[in-house]
């Protein structure tokens, strides 16, 4: 299981290896999905393709000069975006590199990116680092930030914010980047400590849950932060809770077998993807908000929930990759396509470039620790643990 772990590993770095734009004007810009037919490039995707140009190097997969060269050409192209206050738009034309759609202004699609972005420059040092720098000293923190609520917006449109981040889900890398920040650093420790801490359990498994019950929500801050032996102030070990979380979304799966023929111990993983009818940001087990009434499960499997936890769950996310190659017709040119759903005999015939992110950046942290090592490894970084009053335990 260890090779064919090896074997999806290089299949999600062809990946982005493969999709990026390689135009002048566009270079670098990761499309959202593939086949795109929408010409539609995502922030947070271009966060992965930069890190896994960092796993690439790490793995073998490709030469370090030009790994180094691909990141600072895509980092260039960046720098001549439209951005407001420091920050990214969710989308952009591939074509032209212009908002796409009067999308939003996002704090976490932009965070993710700066994470990638940091990640890649800490990695190969020089220029990469000094332009991801950059971009990430441009952010004014304050401008998301609700004195009133003590809390980051999540979004802004042309028509002005709108939504908190007021409860636990994947924002844990904003309070750590604020912090890591001159411009967000007074603001971090009390945003961070302002947020809902929903408890819940399912399965014997107690944990902060998350409004969806969504596993990503447990796994994107994770790639880049490595939280294992840290507690907060009030002693919450964000490591640890992720993994009651991804036991008690497995032991949902298994439960609910009865119900969905593609549940079940070595088939389980319930996170946003794309559905027979289309992409769905709420699947999700229980517990979930408003009285569990908050996530969806509907029989779709997404590989990326059992593998982007595969830090957390080695044994379980294992033997669910060795259950996924053998399903027909999920494995394609790049390995893993995004989901299945047997109750429907449906497979999907596209990849969604933020799962297969999440799979290559957690692979590579169980094998190597790369993203940690490199991300963990900036000074900022390591003085956020501190500013936010993280404590390594011994």
């Amino acid at each position: 299981m260890q090779d064919l772990l090896e074997i999806e590993r290089r299949h999600c770095f062809d990946y982005f290896y493969c999709n990026f734009s390689k135009e002048e004007l566009t270079y670098g810009l990761m499309p959202d999905r593939i086949p795109d037919i929408s010409d539609i490039c995502s922030v947070a995707a271009n966060a992965f393709m930069l890190a896994a140009m960092a796993v690439g190097v790490d793995f073998g997969y490709i030469p370090r000069e030009e790994a180094e060269d691909i990141c600072i050409r895509t980092l260039k192209t960046y720098r001549g975006m439209e951005r407001e206050q420091g920050f990214y738009y969710h989308f952009y034309h591939l074509s032209n590199k212009r908002r796409a759609h009067k999308c939003e202004l996002s704090l976490i699609d932009s965070a993710l990116f700066f994470a990638g972005a940091l990640t890649a420059g800490a990695y190969f040092g020089g220029e990469t680092l000094k332009l991801a720098r950059e971009l990430f000293n441009d952010c004014n923190w304050e401008y998301f930030y609700s004195y009133e609520r003590k809390m980051f917006r999540m979004a802004k449109y042309d028509t002005g914010f709108t939504g908190y981040w007021d409860c636990y889900a994947e924002q844990l890398i904003v309070y750590f980047l604020a912090a890591a920040s001159p411009k967000g650093r007074a603001i971090a420790p009390e945003a961070y400590r302002s947020f809902m801490r929903l408890q819940g359990e399912y399965g014997g498994h107690p944990f902060i849950y998350s409004w969806f019950g969504s596993l990503f929500t447990h796994q994107y801050s994770h790639a880049f932060l490595d939280f294992r032996g840290y507690k907060d102030g009030e002693g919450v070990d964000w490591f640890a809770n992720s993994v009651q979380a991804t036991l008690a979304n497995r032991q949902f799966c298994i439960d609910n077998a009865v119900h969905y023929t593609g549940y079940g111990e070595n088939s389980w993983g319930l996170t946003s993807c794309v559905t027979s009818k289309g992409y769905l940001g709420h699947i999700g087990a229980v517990p979930s908000g408003n009285g569990n009434s908050e996530n969806l499960s509907e029989g779709t499997i997404a590989p990326a929930g059992a593998l982007g936890s595969v830090v957390f769950t080695p044994r379980e996310s294992l033997c669910a990759l060795d259950h996924f190659y053998k399903i027909q017709g999920l494995v394609k040119e790049f390995g893993l396509t995004d989901s299945f759903n047997s109750n429907r005999n449906w497979v999907c015939d596209c990849y969604i470039s933020i799962d297969k992110g999440i799979t290559l950046l957690m692979s590579a942290n169980y094998t190597k620790g790369t993203i940690w090592n490199s991300f963990c490894s900036l000074n900022e970084i390591k003085k956020s643990f501190q500013v936010l009053g993280f404590k390594k335990e011994n």
